[in-house]
């Protein structure tokens, strides 16, 4: 019991940290269609990210964690037709970060995600 309990808890964890890269390439991608490239928001693990085009690996991967957290039925398919947006917009990407203690989405690292992976296997 004690070990589906703290799986649950660490899928969370993994769920919200990919949420907040995910949004942080949103963010990235839209930055540099208007402004270009920027600096000072340069962030290796991100950029690696996005010229990988991870995107589609990282929304099956928030929606396959769904399944272990066991929140699958926190939405109705009335409510919400794409249960990825129902996921990621569940909770604002602040409040995610201020939870794991992440400045911001530019502040995630891989190392962030490593950490949770290994207790995960």
């Amino acid at each position: 019991m004690r070990d589906d309990y703290m799986r649950r808890i660490d899928a969370l964890e993994l769920q919200d940290k990919l949420i907040i890269i995910y949004k942080g390439m949103q963010q990235r991608r839209s930055f540099e269609k208007f402004f270009g490239k920027d600096r000072s928001m340069e962030n290796d693990f991100l950029d690696r990210l996005l010229e990988m085009d991870a995107e589609d690996l990282i929304r099956e991967a928030i929606v396959e964690l769904e399944d272990l957290i066991g929140k699958k039925d926190s939405y109705s398919h009335d409510e919400c037709s794409d249960p990825f947006e129902c996921i990621v917009n569940r909770e604002s990407v602040e409040y995610k970060c201020r939870r794991y203690g992440i400045p911001g989405p530019e502040g995630i690292k891989l190392e962030d995600v490593e950490c949770i992976l290994s207790r995960i296997i």
